[in-house]
Order: C-alpha cells, then sequence, then structure tokens
C-alpha cells in the first residue's frame, strides 16, 4: 500500500498540468467557519479560539492528516459597525507531501436596516509546501534521477484569501476565494501549481418544538481542475447544549456528527465519515475532533449571534 500511495503522489507531480491538492476537507465546517472565511473574524464577541484535527481515510498508510489552530476577536465596535481580526494556522500531510500555512486576517462589519450584518474580509499568509523525497519508496526506481522532482524539497509563497459574510439571527452565508495568488510550485517540480478555490457555505436555523432547532446546512467547494465538492447536513440541536447531526458529501462520505457544550465556555464537536467512494475497501473512516474555547459565557449569549452555526 505504501507503493502505492508514492506512485499516486509521483503521478501527481510528474504531470505539467498538474495542480495542488485540494485545500482540506472538514466535516465540522459550522464550528471552523473562519478557517475557510477571513470575513468571519469577530463574528463572536469576545475571543474565541478553535481548535481541531482531522484523519482521513483511517488505515490507508500515508493517509492525509489535517490539524488547525485559529483565534479571532474584535478591534473596535459600534452599533452600526465592528471590525475584527484573526488569526489561523493549518498544517496538512499526505505522505511524502506537506503544507502548512499561516494567516492574519481583517473584517469589517457593517449593520444593516434590517438588522443583520454584511462583512467584507481578507487575509495575507504565506504557506510552505514540501515535499520528502526519501519517503518516495520505489524498489525499481530512483526517484532523484526523475527530471520532473528537482533538488529542492520546499517552496515558501505569499497567499490572500478574501470574501464576504452574511448574517441574522437565523440564517448566514459566506463565499470566499482562497489563494488569489495561485503560485508556481517551480522550485519542487516541473509546471505545477497551487490552485484558487472558491468555498460557498450557507445555512439557517428552525425551530422545532419547545427548545429544539433543526439546522440545516451545505458547503461547496470549486477548484479548476477539479470535480465540485458538495456538502449537506441537517441537525437537530438541544438548547444550544447538544446536537446530533446527518450529512452526505458528493461521491465521497455520509457524515455523522455530534456536538456538546461544557461547562460555561467550552464546545466539543466529533464528525465521523463512512467512506462511499471506491477508497472505502482499504479506507473506510476518517474522524475529525474540534474544540471551541470562547471568552463568552455559551448559555448567556445565545441571542446575540447566528445560531444556524456554532
Amino acid at each position: 500500500m505504501r507503493h502505492l500511495f508514492s506512485i499516486l503522489v509521483l503521478v501527481g507531480i510528474c504531470s505539467s498540468s498538474t495542480l495542488a491538492q485540494q485545500i482540506p476537507l472538514r466535516s465540522n465546517y459550522l464550528m471552523s467557519t473562519f478557517q475557510d472565511h477571513p470575513a468571519a473574524a469577530g463574528n463572536v464577541d469576545c475571543l474565541d479560539l478553535r481548535l481541531g484535527v482531522r484523519n482521513q481515510w483511517v488505515g490507508f498508510e500515508g493517509a492525509p492528516t489535517n490539524s488547525y489552530a485559529s483565534l479571532t476577536g474584535r478591534i473596535s465596535e459600534g452599533p452600526r459597525s465592528i471590525s475584527g481580526i484573526g488569526g489561523r494556522i493549518e498544517t496538512d500531510q499526505a505522505g511524502p507531501w506537506g503544507t502548512t500555512s499561516l494567516s492574519l486576517a481583517y473584517s469589517h462589519k457593517l449593520k444593516m436596516n434590517n438588522g443583520a450584518w454584511l462583512s467584507a474580509g481578507f487575509a495575507l499568509g504565506v504557506s510552505q509546501y514540501r515535499l520528502n523525497i526519501g519517503d518516495l519508496d520505489f524498489p525499481d526506481f530512483e526517484t532523484a534521477l526523475d527530471p520532473a522532482v528537482t533538488g529542492s524539497t520546499q517552496f515558501l509563497y505569499p497567499t490572500i484569501d478574501a470574501g464576504l459574510w452574511y448574517q441574522d439571527k437565523r440564517t448566514f452565508g459566506g463565499v470566499s476565494l482562497i489563494n488569489a495568488t495561485a503560485s508556481t510550485l517551480s522550485t519542487i517540480t516541473l509546471g505545477s501549481k497551487t490552485s484558487r478555490h472558491v468555498v460557498v457555505t450557507a445555512g439557517t436555523a428552525l425551530e422545532l418544538d419547545g427548545r429544539f432547532l433543526f439546522r440545516p446546512s451545505t458547503q461547496m467547494r470549486i477548484t479548476k481542475g477539479l470535480p465540485p465538492s458538495f456538502e449537506i447536513n441537517g441537525a437537530v440541536v438541544y438548547d444550544n447544549l447538544l446536537a446530533i447531526g446527518l450529512g452526505f458529501r458528493s461521491q465521497s462520505a455520509i457524515v455523522g456528527s455530534f456536538q456538546i457544550s461544557l461547562l460555561d465556555y467550552l464546545k466539543v464537536g466529533y464528525s465521523y465519515d463512512f467512506g462511499i467512494s471506491d477508497i472505502r475497501t482499504t479506507a473506510m473512516s476518517s474522524h475529525e475532533i474540534t474544540i471551541a474555547l470562547s471568552a463568552c459565557n455559551v448559555a448567556g449569549t445565545r441571542g446575540q449571534h447566528c445560531s444556524a452555526y456554532d
């Protein structure tokens, strides 16, 4: 299996028209909106820390592992406008190929006549792409002789993300352009470049009987050269303390999710992806856990933010 994964990686990097891998998918996207949407910085009216890790295709040697951390807050707040800032770091490792990215974001929010907020935001950062040639294992092939793999094993390039975000008390929607710079990885491979990504996320909250909410949401990721990734999810939420959900990701997985509020400032989310693509014969499941730590009292601020996410 290690040889198989190495072959897949090498075939990818040797193609003259290759685009870098899709940005990491996250099943807990409602708990990690700032990772995909810089305009979401400052959505929470206090310091907000998010930590997450995802193990994809468990059982497949060299399978992708993604982890991230983010911190957001507000630097100014008025009755009609809010300025938010945030920082995020993310690492992704798939066999011999890995990335690490770091960025700082700013958002400006304006209150609309209907009471909703419209935000515009951008993030500036840097990403490191790296290839560990020593992990390419071929018994009858010497990768160092392949002209498609140059001597350099890492590359740093700037990133720019930008987007819009809308939310009221029950509904939200955001669209972002990730990696607008689309840099070329000429120091690692020949003719390969990173890709621009468009991420669209939306959702709403519907009142059920008593303390229950139904929270439907969707996310789409669009990248040139790759089929769009589309996910739809529905969760039943009890009193903003406990949520159980079920979702579907196109041609990929059925997703079960669970979220619980612990103490007054802590939320924990877990998701399990049951693979439905061909790779399920080798690696059927993916696991993801997200932790949210907020300086706001979770129970006391329910009415101050959008109940359709988080």
